[in-house]
């Protein structure tokens, strides 16, 4: 008889055993106070006898005892209070202290699992009350129980099938149930020890060899295990605290430091993993449950994006794959709690690691897909669209700007190929269309990511990069650069000469002059001030047609005109205003009239720092010689 299937019928013939007991006389009132045989089970299993404590958990032994309750007899009270003592002593020096002859600490361990399975009633107080046996079975490299290496051996199937009793439940009581999973989880390490239970055979042969003689119900651990992690996932009802849950589970490496303090492959990262390498009808639950964890609790790291990458770049094989891989992509970048972009850091490791270049290969691979730009529920030309939007967004802070510089030839080539077999016609649909938004968007990407002088437009390298001073905000190639801004208008603006009343007014400055109070939303807002100064010149040079097509048709002189940049938008967009229009309060409208010059024209920027909302928008300003505009129209 298979061992499932005999445990099967144990357990119900445990039931048949309760209830016949209850049937006797017993009922559920029956106390230790009562008296008669059940103070005197008590007694016996107080005293660590074996026969008795053998009769708790066995169908036949059962139905001999006259209690009727575990929780209302006490007999898991006594237990319970047994375990409670096998951090700190050795289970001989236990039994020496009742005197009994009980013959493995297993047995209570037994009883325990018994009574979840056949009185649900006793979850809520073993959960709370099993902290002590928990430090000592999920210690996976020490392996002591009752300082025995032996007992926790005997004891760590046991432990599981208590754990999965534990939390176990009827849908009906899913409520109740999860009152008694948190008091459960709560217990440090618990929640860790059953994410690496699911990879022993896979990295933990030290295990594998210590339970070969229990190879069977080894196996069921890791099945079950896998199982009861995918229920904590995919349940409705993680909310409030279970979100927690969700971070550990996800952000938990698969396996123990104290084994291997140098293995940092997390959960979210070896599912990322497994659907590389899983079949597609597999596929559903693992990318269900790889969503939740990156969408609801942002558990990504190097390891994860690695993978992501790795599974789009080099092993997605159908368009499917290849979309699923784009919308976890599109989960990171636009965090689904809040409203804020992904982490700066997280964003330009990506990019090192290829993130455009995957895009730019799966424009070239499933362009031609039926679904690529009208599938009904989400097309991946939308997917991808929304991608380098979001990068678009973060593009500008300081790490993902360094690291879109530093890939930009690399980038550039595989785009300058891929626009190349569009025009040849390789790509017939991106062909038909024109040029692709999307490609559109990376080269948007690139145009704002470069060290550029502050006067001249010239591409920087680091060693020719040279600050302001003053400053420290606006770059320049040499001294010229540098001494002719400085008299074009940069005196005026720079920290260390503008008074208050014109800080903010003039070049260089975000304006209005607002400095966010929250430490790390400032340092955010001086990393954009520095390299959008580093790309205005450009920008504005490259839309000078546009510019001056749009002042022609407001029939404005340019000095009057205020140039509105757009970099929230991807590629930017630019619009032009006349200056009353653009300042709305009498005074700003002073201050241009006092500070306009018919050799100039304003340029206003927008951005955002690292929120999608408006609240933090971001606004610079600054006058370049209009002169330049007719030297471009030569």
């Amino acid at each position: 008889m298979g061992s499932s299937k005999k445990k099967g019928q144990q357990r119900k013939a445990a039931k048949k055993a309760l209830a016949a007991a209850a049937a006797s006389g017993g009922g559920e009132d029956s106390t230790v106070d009562g008296g008669g045989s059940n103070s005197k089970i008590v007694a016996k299993i107080r005293s660590g006898d074996n026969k008795t404590t053998k009769k708790l958990f066995t169908a036949e032994g059962m139905a001999s005892l006259s209690f009727i309750s575990y929780e209302h007899s006490g007999v898991l009270s006594v237990v319970l209070q047994f375990l409670k003592r096998c951090e700190s002593e050795t289970f001989d020096g236990v039994m020496n202290s009742v005197g009994g002859d009980l013959k493995s600490p297993l047995l209570w361990i037994r009883v325990l699992v018994t009574a979840s399975y056949v009185e649900p009633s006793c979850k809520l107080q073993i959960a709370q009350n099993i902290g002590s046996l928990i430090s000592c079975m999920v210690n996976d490299t020490e392996r002591r129980f009752f300082k025995s290496s032996k007992h926790w051996r005997q004891g760590i199937v046991r432990f599981f099938n208590l754990v999965m009793n534990i939390m176990e439940t009827k849908e009906k009581d899913a409520l109740e149930n999860m009152q008694i999973v948190e008091a459960l989880l709560q217990h440090e390490g618990l929640l860790r020890f059953i994410i690496q239970w699911i990879f022993w055979t896979e990295y933990r042969p030290d295990i594998v060899k210590e339970l070969k003689s229990e190879d069977f119900l080894r196996s069921t651990i890791i099945r079950l295990s896998g199982r009861l992690i995918e229920m904590l996932v995919l349940s409705s009802g993680m909310k409030g605290e279970g979100g927690n849950w969700l971070l550990e589970i996800g952000s938990t490496p698969i396996v123990s430091k104290e084994y291997d303090p140098n293995f940092m492959l997390s959960y979210t990262a070896k599912m990322v993993n497994q659907l590389k390498e899983t079949k597609e009808k597999k596929h559903k639950n693992v990318f269900k449950m790889v969503r939740r964890l990156i969408r609801d609790a942002d558990c990504v790291d190097k390891g994860v994006i690695t993978e992501m990458i790795d599974w789009g770049t080099n092993c997605v094989i159908n368009y499917d794959d290849a979309l699923k891989v784009g919308i976890l992509f599109l989960d990171w970048i636009y965090q689904g709690a809040g409203n804020r972009y992904s982490n700066d850091t997280r964003v330009a490791f990506a990019i090192r690691e290829g993130l455009i270049e995957m895009c730019l290969g799966f424009i070239k691979r499933f362009s031609e897909h039926e679904s690529f730009e009208n599938d009904d529920e989400l097309p991946m030309h939308d997917v991808i669209r929304c991608i380098l939007y979001g990068v678009n967004n973060i593009s500008l802070h300081e790490k993902t700007a360094k690291a879109i510089r530093n890939k930009r030839s690399s980038i550039k080539e595989k785009l300058v190929r891929l626009e190349q077999d569009i025009i040849e016609g390789i790509e017939e649909k991106l062909l038909r269309n024109g040029k692709d938004n999307s490609l559109l968007q990376i080269e948007s990407i690139l145009n704002l990511n470069g060290s550029y002088c502050c006067r001249c437009n010239k591409s920087l390298s680091k060693t020719e990069v040279m600050q302001c001073n003053g400053c420290h905000r606006m770059v320049y190639c040499s001294r010229a650069c540098q001494k002719e801004d400085w008299l074009n208008g940069h005196m005026l603006a720079c920290c260390s000469t503008a008074s208050n009343e014109t800080a903010g007014t003039f070049q260089g400055r975000y304006w209005p002059e607002r400095v966010p109070s929250d430490e790390r939303a400032a340092t955010k807002l001086k990393e954009i001030e520095i390299n959008m100064n580093m790309i205005q010149l450009k920008l504005f040079l490259d839309r000078s047609d546009t510019i001056r097509r749009q002042a022609k048709d407001l029939n404005l002189p340019l000095y009057d005109c205020v140039v509105l940049f757009d970099l929230r938008e991807c590629p930017p967009t630019v619009n032009i205003e006349e200056y009353t229009e653009s300042f709305g309060v009498e005074d700003e409208i002073e201050g241009f009239e006092e500070s306009r010059s018919k050799d100039n024209i304003m340029c206003v920027y927008h951005s955002r720092m690292y929120n999608r909302s408006s609240r933090d928008e971001l606004s610079m300003q600054r006058f370049f010689p209009h002169e330049w505009l007719k030297k471009q129209g030569k």
